[in-house]
């Protein structure tokens, strides 16, 4: 490990620049040698590229920093601590207690500027401090992910986020920060050299008691008496989606969903799980010592047609939980007599190919109401997948239906007289109701894949589109919406899962990526690599951005979210699901 650090700091040339610190590079890696980058940066190469060539660079140069932070047990040389760099003032940091909850604490340390040069020492020092890397710890993680290159003045600015894991008297330590580092530009026979080093803010999680995950698994113990479990669900879509026929459907994406209730009037919640097409759906039954038995034949919802989403909710309102299914071929409304053994009452052809369908009693009669969201406008073959157009602004998707609720399991088509029809052709992935502005009645969220999404006020079971006026729609790859009061103002205020693309950001801002692009496109387009939103409501009709870039708004490639007290404090939480880990990169968040 020693020679491994002292080769680090060697390979490193040390200049007095400004106060610099010049990371040059005869690195024992070989992802990104000098020669690779010599070869490279005699090239021309528009600025896109250059990016990506720079961006490569970087990367090299803090794996290595983050390396020497992550392992120096030792003090540095005499010579070596002389060095310096321009970086923050660590001792002119601010720290304010931002959440105690029972089990977690969590802390805001904010870092004034210092134009003094630091002794490279003593910036190892307090990152050391500052991060909770104690001794030698194997536990312990320090990571950078590069999202955003741009060039100025002969400089490269970029931004990364850091997340770090350690140790303060044998508790976990998270931190999470924005770093914005900026470097000379490489030249020919040259690695950037870093010049300064600011990391304003930064947020840290301490674990009062022993550091355990959040959740465990336990579907394996619930579910793994069943035949159903062991001979289907446990061995995933990869398995299946080599054994079942195309022609049969199977969606080897997912997107089958879940859903919770009582459907046999027990007072425990029951399960159904969507399947893909050629496996059967399941219903689960859950026993009083929390396991749960396969009825799914007993309720007669086995069938082996491909479906999507599902609820369990009253649509009679009988006092049991009726089903109702999006499928591949149709969307399907079942009556429950009350046992949990289900029949078909109504069966609608022209909805096929449904995702994400939502409940509620939006014209005020009584009885729920149906929102059916259809992202593809034509999803029968297999694997396809539509082509967006204009792809920010895409306006080719499936149009979404409302179904209206009549009684006695009768439902009529009223998309178009309660005015959703109007702007019916976005890529919607999920909704969610909720009245927003308090005058008593369920408002809409839409959230919209390649484009805006929709707020649609309801006035009297007539919706207007809100989303511009409001300040809510959310330009971006919008995947789930819910509403929560995160501030306990009495307004409700909206989380938005999106997509984060460190690419995205990577290459969008460059001059050359697409030249003739309007200016608010190229924001619009930044916008959608940005992540998630979160929105507070005002109170008055409209809502405020209120996105942080190192909390609410990072989660990865987000799908799902939720909002919930989890710890019990009295304040809601946000829960985010996430997808798509493109690369088994160690370094990569």
């Amino acid at each position: 490990m020693i020679k491994r650090i002292r080769c680090f700091i060697c390979s490193i040339t040390f200049r007095v620049m400004i106060g610099a610190l010049l990371f040059s590079g005869c690195s024992e890696k070989q992802e990104s040698s000098p020669s690779e980058v010599d070869a490279t940066a005699s090239k021309e190469f528009s600025t896109t590229e250059q990016a990506e060539v720079w961006s490569a660079a970087v990367k090299e140069q803090l794996s290595e920093l983050a390396y020497t932070l992550l392992e120096l047990t030792e003090p540095l040389s005499k010579e070596d601590s002389s060095k310096t760099i321009t970086t923050i003032d660590f001792q002119s940091k601010e720290e304010k207690e931002r959440n105690a909850g029972p089990s977690i604490l969590v802390r805001d340390l904010s870092y004034s500027f210092s134009k003094t040069p630091m002794g490279l020492g003593d910036f190892f020092k307090e990152m050391r401090s500052t991060l909770h890397f104690e001794g030698e710890s194997k536990e312990s993680h320090l990571k950078f992910k590069v999202y955003r290159v741009q060039s100025d003045a002969g400089t490269l600015k970029t931004r990364q986020l850091l997340t770090a894991s350690g140790f303060r008297e044998g508790k976990n330590i998270r931190s999470q920060a924005v770093v914005e580092v900026v470097w000379t530009r490489p030249t020919d026979n040259e690695l950037p050299e870093l010049l300064s080093f600011s990391m304003p803010h930064l947020m840290q999680s301490e674990f009062r008691e022993k550091d355990t995950e959040g959740f465990e698994d336990v579907a394996p113990i619930v579910l793994g008496g069943n035949d159903s479990w062991n001979q289907q669900l446990k061995l995933g879509m990869n398995h299946w989606v080599r054994q079942i026929d195309e022609v049969i459907k199977p969606d080897f994406l997912g997107y089958h969903g879940v859903a919770l209730g009582d459907v046999d009037g027990d007072g425990l919640e029951d399960l159904h799980l969507c399947q893909p097409g050629g496996l059967p759906n399941l219903l689960f039954r859950q026993e009083e010592d929390g396991t749960m038995t396969d009825i799914s034949a007993v309720a007669g919802i086995d069938w082996l047609d491909n479906s999507t989403a599902a609820l369990l909710i009253d649509l009679d309102n009988d006092g049991d939980k009726d089903l109702a299914v999006a499928t591949r071929a149709a969307f399907l409304i079942l009556e429950n007599d009350g046992e949990g053994r289900f029949t078909l009452r109504a069966k609608f052809k022209e909805i096929e190919s449904g995702y994400s369908p939502t409940a509620s009693d939006y014209d005020l009669d009584g009885d729920l109401d149906l929102l059916i969201l259809r992202y593809n406008a034509n999803s029968r073959e297999v694997g396809d997948f539509p082509t967006p157009h204009p792809f920010h602004n895409a306006r080719n998707g499936g149009a979404n239906v409302l179904l209206k609720n009549q009684g006695q399991f009768r439902f009529s088509d009223d998309t178009q007289e309660s005015g959703l029809g109007k702007g019916n052709f976005r890529f919607s992935f999920a909704a969610a109701w909720e009245d927003y502005d308090n005058d008593g009645d369920a408002d809409l969220y839409i959230a919209n894949d390649f484009g805006p999404n929709q707020l649609l006020r309801n006035d009297g079971g007539k919706f207007i589109d809100t989303s511009v006026e409001s300040l809510s729609q959310d330009w971006g790859f919008g995947m789930s919406a819910s509403w929560g009061d995160f501030n306990r103002d009495g307004n409700m205020d909206l989380y938005v899962s999106s997509m984060f693309s460190g690419a995205g950001n990577l290459v969008i801002p460059q001059d050359d990526f697409n030249p003739s692009m309007p200016k608010q496109t190229r924001q619009r387009y930044l916008k959608m690599v940005r992540g998630n939103s979160l929105m507070r409501n005002n109170g008055s009709g409209r809502f405020t951005d209120i996105t942080s870039p190192m909390d609410e708004g990072y989660a990865g490639w987000a799908w799902g979210t939720g909002l919930g007290d989890f710890n019990n404090d009295g304040w809601e939480d946000i829960y985010v699901a996430n997808g798509y880990i493109s690369q088994p990169k160690k370094d990569d968040l």
